[in-house]
């Protein structure tokens, strides 16, 4: 028995390093809930076949110092079977889902780039229809974690051929977003005309308003505001927001100032600072009053 709890202790400790080495997670980048739960079912996995094979043994001739290490034994090749095979399903995919998990945390945020680059390497090596899939799912987490480059660089990347229609809209929408933040306008509006039109709906609606921001921005207030139309974005936060921004783009076009800040300052109180960040780029008419507003929030904050 005492073979088996050693055993058990053992493998319960491999385990996060083998899940790790599995998923492509570095270790000191698993959370602690992630390391026990990886502990403790292994560690109970092993114990359990151990004890069932101790006393199905005892039964039998076999000396009691044999039996030990026979359950012992089988509980270590079983139990590290199931381990292997546990960490194997859907190995990138949870990999992935970690490492962008980790991306948001600023003191974890550069090893974990950095093993997300590893493991995005591997996976297009491998699998490319694979890797297109992984990076359309990792754009989102390295935007919001401000890696726009990275996020640029991995969208470049993809192979048209091993990509469907639908993944090489979601490809193209994300590539006018990433342009916008460089300031790009026209690189933008080249990833949009890639675009077959007319596409799902919930994409369609971004569209849009990334189309008719781009004409505000060029000056076009009057085009941008027909191109908007009559849009329902009252339960839709996201797309509501996107409509301020244009809509204090056109406003400032206009010369309106007041009516732009209290736009601009609509858009602050419903998306915090974030949302007056994504009016400075692309620049635009209301860039500056934008610049404005935050400049007065640094300095009463």
């Amino acid at each position: 028995m005492l073979l088996t709890l050693v055993a058990a202790v053992l493998v319960g400790l491999s385990a996060p390093f083998i899940r790790g080495w599995v998923w492509g997670v570095p270790f000191g980048l698993l959370s602690i809930a992630n390391v026990l739960r990886s502990f403790v079912g292994s560690a109970l996995t092993v114990l359990v076949i151990g004890i069932v094979t101790l006393f199905a043994l005892r039964v039998t001739s076999m000396p009691e110092l044999q039996i030990d290490r026979v359950a012992a034994l089988t509980g270590v090749a079983l139990g590290a079977l199931l381990l292997l095979g546990s960490a194997r399903r859907l190995r990138r995919v949870r990999g992935l889902s970690i490492l962008c998990q980790r991306l948001q945390e600023e003191d974890a945020r550069s090893a974990a780039a950095a093993a997300l680059g590893r493991l995005l390497d591997r996976i297009r090596r491998k699998d490319p229809r694979q890797y297109v899939a992984l990076v359309l799912m990792a754009t989102g987490p390295l935007t919001q974690a401000g890696m726009w480059g990275e996020a640029r660089e991995r969208l470049r990347s993809l192979d048209e051929d091993a990509m469907s229609e639908p993944q090489a809209v979601l490809r193209d929408q994300a590539l006018a977003t990433c342009a916008l933040q460089f300031d790009d306008v026209d690189a933008a509006q080249r990833a949009i005309d890639r675009i077959r039109r007319p596409t799902k709906s919930s994409i369609e609606v971004w569209l849009v308003a990334m189309e008719a921001l781009l004409l505000a921005v060029r000056g076009q207030s009057e085009k941008a505001l027909r191109h908007l139309g009559g849009q329902d974005v009252e339960d839709n936060p996201s797309l509501r927001a996107s409509h301020r921004l244009v809509h204090a783009h056109i406003l400032a076009d206009r010369g309106d100032t007041e009516a732009a800040l209290a736009e601009l300052q609509a858009l602050q109180r419903e998306t915090g600072r974030a949302g007056l960040q994504r009016v400075m780029l692309p620049r635009g008419p209301a860039s500056s009053l934008a610049e404005q507003l935050l400049n007065e929030a640094d300095q009463s904050g």
